[in-house]
């Protein structure tokens, strides 16, 4: 990684968190955030493949599982002792099952959104103080949650799509809403109470909206945005996606690097702002 210049002037380099980034559209985010010239921190579950990816791209490598409220809170500790600043993040982790995968819909609700949902917000608002600290000391942190075009309001009912869309929602109504989507699947009341089928796709919208929140209470600080990278060939889609995983990097990465007076708090997709 970058190192303070031989005279002993200090060098100060953004600094960017990719979850996920060890494979699939993640790795590509690092690798072009690299040649961007951040230093990278590769965070996810596997220590194995955590640390090829980060030796192969001259990045960092720190366990994180979203899963798990220790390990993010661990993690947490460990990024702000070793750095000062933080200008990227990239929430780019998420889990989602095969479509021949045969478990219903109430087994699958819970995992997919600890991960997903709760657990990168957990982890972004719990580094959303550094990133103000960033911006307070002339840095332009930017927050890109990687969602898809799976999670559209449309899988709504048109009275939720007005909840979820409400211009004044905020965190508590937003956790009331998506605990009561995990409520209603388990009692099997989640189609007749106006929610989708998908609990992959409730997860993106969940996140999406979340997204539109910090964008709104952060819009002094930073650029927050949401996007769909498209269907890319990466293990997650059984390498049948018609995109590579570098080209729809290229939306995430466009997202990291806007300009201050670029848009915030909105849906992107082929590197442009979408309908939501």
């Amino acid at each position: 990684l970058h190192t303070a210049p031989a005279s002993g002037a200090t060098c100060v380099f953004p600094v960017a968190v990719v979850t996920g980034g060890n494979r699939g559209i993640g790795y590509h985010v690092a690798h072009q955030l690299r040649v961007c010239g951040m230093d990278v921190i590769i965070a996810c579950r596997d220590p194995v493949r955590g640390q090829e990816a980060a030796e192969r791209l001259g990045a960092i490598y720190m366990q994180l599982d979203l899963s798990s409220a220790d390990s993010i809170d661990d993690f947490v500790r460990r990024f702000k002792k070793q750095f000062k600043r933080l200008d990227v993040l990239v929430n780019n982790a998420a889990i989602s099952f095969k479509a021949e995968d045969p478990m219903p819909i109430e087994l699958r609700a819970g995992p997919t959104l600890r991960i997903n949902f709760w657990g990168t917000v957990r982890l972004t608002d719990a580094l959303l103080p550094l990133m103000r600290k960033t911006a307070a000391m002339d840095g332009s942190p930017r927050l890109v949650n990687v969602s898809s075009s799976a999670g559209r309001l449309r899988q709504l009912s048109s009275e939720l799509q007005e909840q979820f869309s409400a211009p004044d929602l905020d965190r508590d109504r937003l956790f009331h809403l998506v605990s009561k989507f995990q409520v209603d699947v388990s009692n099997g009341r989640h189609l007749a109470e106006g929610w989708g089928e998908s609990s992959y796709a409730f997860s993106k919208l969940a996140l999406t909206a979340y997204t539109r929140i910090v964008a709104r209470e952060e819009a002094e600080t930073m650029r927050a945005n949401a996007c769909c990278p498209g269907e890319c060939s990466t293990e997650t889609t059984s390498f049948t996606g018609p995109r590579a995983p570098g080209a729809g990097a290229r939306c995430v990465v466009k997202l990291a690097l806007l300009l201050d007076d670029a848009p915030t708090g909105e849906f992107w997709q082929d590197e442009r702002v979408s309908c939501w």
